[in-house]
């Protein structure tokens, strides 16, 4: 049984912009259960929007700053994001994890975010399939 991204996945994602404040996001975090919100940029040319993934912003970096009026791109410690799309294997998701030492990953399709990973969600993969 092949298992894709999409089958475990967390969907819907809310996003932050840059500009969004610690407590914004802190007080969005707590009350929808995250641990990790992507960090966009949106940038409106008729007739299409087109949205550029900045960064992510995670728990740990919201337990690091007290400042709540500090912005989210004042304090996100990865710009980096890796992405996967909705199709790709578990397996090879996991790998690409393993690689980049991440917790977090964005899923996309058509060049849209459609819901995120984390290494939780592979340990919840492992508890409900058999390994025998």
């Amino acid at each position: 049984m092949r298992i894709q991204v999409k089958d475990f996945m967390s969907s819907p994602v809310t996003t932050a912009l840059g500009n969004n404040s610690v407590k914004e996001i802190r007080e969005l975090m707590k009350l929808k259960g995250f641990n990790a919100v992507p960090v966009i940029q949106v940038a409106k040319q008729l007739p299409n929007t087109e949205i550029t993934i900045r960064g992510i912003v995670t728990a740990t970096d919201l337990s690091r700053k007290m400042d709540d009026n500090a912005t989210i791109e004042d304090i996100m410690t990865s710009t980096r994001v890796y992405v996967t799309h909705k199709d790709s294997s578990a397996q090879s998701a996991a790998k690409m994890m393993l690689k980049h030492s991440v917790h977090h990953m964005v899923v996309m399709d058509d060049g849209k975010i459609i819901g995120m990973i984390s290494s939780l969600d592979f340990v919840k993969l492992v508890a409900e399939y058999s390994l025998d």
